[in-house]
């Protein structure tokens, strides 16, 4: 009876001990803010401060990314920033159109898929306020 109750009291001394020691994480790394990487805006990708045209990329990146962030915080999307994006929105793809021109295929396939994601995001907030134009009529027969 008495080896039994030490053996309780032996675990239950211990229990803090074993708790501690299978946090993987102190208490304060818990509690720090992690932003979402969906949130964090456009990928900073590195390249020659003087290529114009993946410097531009980076700025029209970063204005869709800003617009959108503006937008979700809102809580709107409306027609007078359809225009403007859609502008953007062909203005990047014009910029990775040269790259691929110019045989950079290395700068074309990290930016296209950077320009790929933020365009993802995008439509997909456009979807969450219902401003889509994805009826489209087809004439029977044109298939």
């Amino acid at each position: 009876m008495l080896r039994k109750a030490l053996n309780i009291l032996l675990i239950m001394a211990l229990l803090p001990l074993i708790s501690l020691a299978t946090d993987p994480e102190p208490e304060e790394i818990l509690h720090q803010y992690r932003a979402s990487p969906k949130l964090t805006g456009p990928v900073k990708l590195l390249h020659d401060p003087q290529d114009v045209i993946l410097n531009t990329l980076d700025a029209a990146l970063e204005k869709i990314s800003t617009i959108y962030m503006q937008a979700l915080f809102a809580g709107t999307h409306s027609p007078e920033l359809e225009a403007p994006l859609r502008a953007l929105e062909v203005e990047l793809f014009d910029l990775l159109d040269q790259l691929y021109k110019q045989n950079r295929l290395k700068d074309y396939m990290k930016y296209e898929a950077e320009v790929t994601r933020q365009m993802i995001i995008y439509n997909m907030l456009k979807r969450l306020f219902g401003y889509t134009q994805d009826d489209v009529d087809v004439a029977e027969g044109t298939f």
